[in-house]
């Protein structure tokens, strides 16, 4: 809700049912930016509809559009990928362990947005392994061999995956 006075509400409804106010954010800090929807799930199926069926679960609540209906001079563009595959870029890392290729990957991504990089390598596979906040390291002690061996499982999947996609990436991978 942007019509709200000084702060912009984000609330959410699952299935019909109104889950309340999740985040409010000052207009001033987004700076004019846009907002996107982005939901991060795991090990679960789950399905939108941001007004691209015609059929919908629920009725929307009064004041209240799907995305889709926005007007197209209301929408935002997000940032476009590359068009082909010869617009790709893979940058690859090379270095001895602990001597920053991490650091300057990560660097480079946020210098970059529009680039929109997607690094790949067991260490960024492993800080996504995170249980209740707490990454896996902990709680593989002792195992390490077990927790870098379905990270590199993981990785060997993402780089298969990543041969088809059209996007940039930075192998970050010793």
């Amino acid at each position: 809700d942007f019509e709200c006075g000084e702060e912009v509400e984000m609330s959410f409804m699952k299935n019909g049912k109104w889950l309340g106010v999740a985040y409010r954010v000052r207009k001033e800090v987004l700076g004019g930016r846009a907002l996107f929807p982005h939901v991060l799930v795991k090990n679960c199926a789950i399905e939108f509809n941001f007004g691209q069926r015609e059929d919908t679960y629920f009725s929307v609540p009064p004041g209240f559009t799907f995305i889709q209906h926005l007007p197209l001079a209301d929408r935002v563009r997000g940032t476009l990928g590359p068009k082909s595959k010869a617009e790709c870029e893979i940058l690859m890392m090379v270095g001895l362990p602990a001597a920053g290729k991490t650091t300057w990957a990560v660097k480079h991504a946020a210098a970059n947005p529009s680039k929109k990089y997607n690094i790949l390598g067991t260490n960024a596979i492993m800080d996504k392994m995170r249980v209740m906040g707490l990454r896996r390291q902990r709680n593989y002690a002792g195992r390490w061999d077990v927790l870098i061996q379905q990270a590199t499982q993981c990785l060997n999947r993402l780089i298969q995956i990543a041969a088809r996609k059209k996007r940039n990436y930075i192998l970050d991978q010793v």
